[in-house]
């Protein structure tokens, strides 16, 4: 009995849509199984249907509007549209390697894994300061070892859509325009007994968008990843109370420490935006203890 696969490709006012879709024309499904693209417009306008429609992939191409610029009402309408035995996510400025589909499918099926992730590699443009390009803050990596992976985000996995972990289960719409509702929702899975995998070899890459390259940049979505942290910690503990106050004076240390480490390496930048940014996650962290609402990143104009 053949697989399927459906790919889900979430999009809100992306140009680089197209140059997307084209990656998946040379993907290799995995041996037994068929591909389905679900396309999701997240536009109040359904700016994306012709990209979608035109898109010369050789296996199906469904496309959705979903509009709510909230990319939790996007994720879902996917989860909700997809028919396959897995569904794999991947971002709308993203380019998907001939073997990313591969390599998620076997590490899940070898692990039995509920959700694989795998690594997106950033291009940086020319003219990107060398301090950004050898830290590489955009990549997505693999989780810290050892220990067992307890979340991740949907720039590149593969989700057993029907395991009892993730059966049910919705991102949440009220983290869809400050995001972390991927972070979110994988906590959730881990929680409930989801089995979560990495798979190094599955790789796509992502170019590195202009607005992306700025210290200010990077502070913002750090903070915003440490807000998403203490967020799915908290919610998915057995004593919220305790779990909150063990993260915030984690937290609080820490931060004071990598301010104190930023302030002793302010004579190099490259060390003193390592502990900038390091700290910046603290920050969102301790915020969200103390109950600070995250930031609206998405869906603007």
């Amino acid at each position: 009995m053949s697989c399927r696969i459906d790919i889900c490709v979430c999009t809100f006012r992306r140009p680089m849509l197209s140059e997307t879709l084209a990656t998946l024309q040379a993907v290799e499904p995995p041996p037994g199984c068929s591909l389905h693209l679900l396309v999701v417009d997240n536009d109040d306008t359904p700016s994306a249907r012709a990209i979608a429609e035109q898109a010369a992939l050789p296996f199906p191409v469904t496309y959705i509007h979903a509009p709510a610029r909230n990319i939790s009402v996007a994720r879902n309408a996917g989860l909700e549209a997809a028919c396959g035995r897995f569904l794999a996510f991947l971002d709308d400025d993203e380019m998907a390697t001939p073997g990313w589909l591969r390599h998620l499918y076997a590490k899940a099926e070898d692990s039995s894994a509920d959700a694989v992730f795998g690594p997106a590699v950033s291009i940086y443009p020319e003219g990107t300061e060398d301090w950004m390009i050898s830290g590489d803050y955009h990549s997505t990596k693999p989780p810290p070892q050892p220990g067992p992976v307890q979340t991740g985000c949907t720039a590149n996995v593969l989700i057993r859509r029907r395991a009892p972990s993730v059966a049910g289960l919705r991102f949440d719409p009220g983290l869809g325009r400050s995001g972390g509702e991927d972070t979110v929702f994988f906590r959730q899975v881990y929680a409930r007994g989801g089995v979560l995998r990495f798979a190094p070899l599955a790789l796509v890459y992502e170019k590195v968008a202009p607005q992306r390259l700025s210290l200010g940049w990077l502070l913002q979505r750090r903070l915003r990843a440490g807000q998403s942290h203490a967020h799915a910690r908290i919610l998915t503990s057995s004593a919220p109370l305790r779990t909150r106050a063990g993260l915030l004076l984690a937290a609080l240390a820490k931060g004071g420490f990598c301010a104190a480490m930023s302030g002793l390496q302010a004579a190099s930048k490259p060390r003193r935006n390592f502990w900038l940014i390091r700290g910046a996650l603290h920050l969102g962290t301790a915020s969200k203890c103390f109950g600070m609402r995250e930031q609206v990143l998405y869906g603007g104009t």
